[in-house]
């Protein structure tokens, strides 16, 4: 674990980086230090380690590392001070804390409930369903939003479908509000068993203006597929997550 003081740490903090994209690199460097930073690994008003130190660590070019600073003194995570080093920012900009994708379905439901939708188009075209999701219902509706917080940041870019069985019993509330609330409200009691995987990626040029982030920025993507007792698919999505809007923990024991 880094050291919570001032001093600079020797231990130690990012792994090297296996991308060869000299685009991400310096993203994927910002991504790992704040990370460390919302977490507490690295503690408020701490030194990090020299901009060499860490390009050796990272088996990065030092100008990368520059750019990783740079990106996060500009979201207001870290600050220099000129012939002392890089520090942590005493009180780092408060953020929501992320959503547990490990949750039940009706958890992360609850969790979610009072986030807003914007949509950008919608239409009838079903979803393409692997055979493991389920059957497909006989209609329903697509949309494709941007979902927000209730302070308005954008966190997920998402296509998502919508049985028409649950959509047409409150369409204006489903194209404004959150879809699995309102599915947990309409149906909860049918609705058993939803399919979930999640991967990282870089943000491209949509996902990152439409989620007010940089080109390359780390993402996830996210697929959900949720099924009735009879194995009809009510709802599917695949969204792009912003990375620092969700976590996921295991925990592991010795049997």
């Amino acid at each position: 674990m880094p050291r919570r003081d001032n001093e600079a740490m020797s231990e130690t903090l990012l792994p090297p980086l296996e991308t060869t994209d000299p685009g991400l690199r310096y993203r994927r460097v910002a991504a790992l230090l704040r990370n460390d930073i919302l977490t507490g690994k690295l503690a408020p008003a701490q030194r990090l380690p020299s901009i060499q130190e860490l390009a050796a660590q990272c088996e990065v070019a030092p100008a990368t590392i520059r750019q990783a600073i740079a990106l996060l003194a500009e979201e207001g995570l870290l600050r220099s001070r000129q012939g002392s080093g890089t520090y942590v920012t005493e009180a780092p900009p408060a953020r929501r804390p992320p959503i547990p994708l490990d949750l039940g379905w009706p958890a992360i439901a609850e969790r979610i409930k009072g986030n807003r939708a914007r949509i950008l188009e919608a239409d009838d075209t079903p979803p393409r369903l692997a055979p493991a999701d389920g059957a497909l219902a006989p209609a329903y509706r697509r949309m494709r939003r941007v979902h927000t917080t209730p302070d308005g940041l954008p966190y997920v870019f998402v296509e998502l479908f919508v049985s028409r069985a649950y959509y047409d019993q409150a369409p204006r509330r489903f194209d404004r509000e959150m879809a699995l609330p309102l599915l947990e409200e309409l149906g909860g009691a049918q609705l058993t068993t939803m399919r979930q995987s999640f991967r990282l990626d870089a943000a491209d040029a949509e996902a990152a203006r439409q989620l007010d982030l940089k080109l390359g920025a780390p993402i996830g993507w996210l697929r959900r597929a949720l099924s009735d007792r009879d194995g009809v698919v009510a709802y599917f999505s695949i969204g792009r997550v912003r990375a620092d809007a969700v976590v996921f923990e295991t925990v592991f024991t010795r049997s």
